[in-house]
């Protein structure tokens, strides 16, 4: 926890600092006050860390954003090969006058999805152990309401919180194929501060440049 706090100090005041900076230099850049397209970095829950794409239209004088996210990863948990996805595409509104910047809401559809390989998975039929190769899957899709905070113009730092909303499986569900016999076994998902069948807890930090 003290990480985790001691990093997003440190985000903080970098976003602090390169908002100072771009104030500074605005006035060699009249005319251009806004910086449409972004790309940066996001870290949080559900995304884990992944890349962020943001372009700025002139809708409602620059106050309308469309943005995708995506993160991915495979790793090695539990004796199988896992690969988990994260998608989010939606919009950001930015309110109180600033133009691409400063407070925020977002609307957005996210989709998280969780595919897990297991090499001689042990299933417990109640007359014996049958071994086979099994997979699991998991699948969460959600409308997403957040508010955020974007600091600085080129290069900036920005923070959201929300929830998203959905239909959210408490189940793991592991199926293998041994002698033309398909089996499958059902684990319960632990329970996760935030998170309910109705939908879970939002939160992300993030730095990038704009152009």
């Amino acid at each position: 926890m003290k990480k985790i706090s001691l990093l997003f100090a440190m985000l903080l005041f970098c976003g602090i600092a390169f908002s100072q900076e771009e104030e500074n230099k605005d006035s060699k850049r009249k005319g251009k006050r806004v910086f449409p397209f972004r790309i940066g970095v996001k870290a949080g829950i559900p995304n884990g860390v992944g890349g962020n794409i943001e372009y700025v239209t002139p809708l409602l004088n620059d106050r309308i954003a469309v943005f995708g996210d995506y993160s991915g990863f495979t790793a090695e948990i539990d004796d199988a090969d896992t690969k988990l996805q994260y998608y989010e595409f939606g919009t950001n509104i930015y309110l109180f006058g600033n133009k691409g910047r400063g407070v925020y809401g977002a609307l957005s559809y996210g989709k998280l999805n969780l595919d897990a390989e297991y090499n001689n998975y042990e299933f417990d039929t109640g007359s014996g152990i049958v071994t086979a190769d099994a997979k699991g899957d998991y699948e969460v899709s959600t409308f997403n309401v957040k508010a955020g905070l974007k600091m600085g113009k080129r290069f900036y730092f920005r923070t959201e919180l929300g929830y998203g909303f959905g239909d959210v499986p408490q189940e793991f569900v592991i199926t293998g194929t041994a002698n033309s016999i398909t089996e499958s076994e059902i684990i319960e998902i632990p329970e996760i501060p935030g998170m309910s069948e109705n939908g879970y807890v939002m939160f992300n930090i993030g730095f990038g440049i704009g152009f």
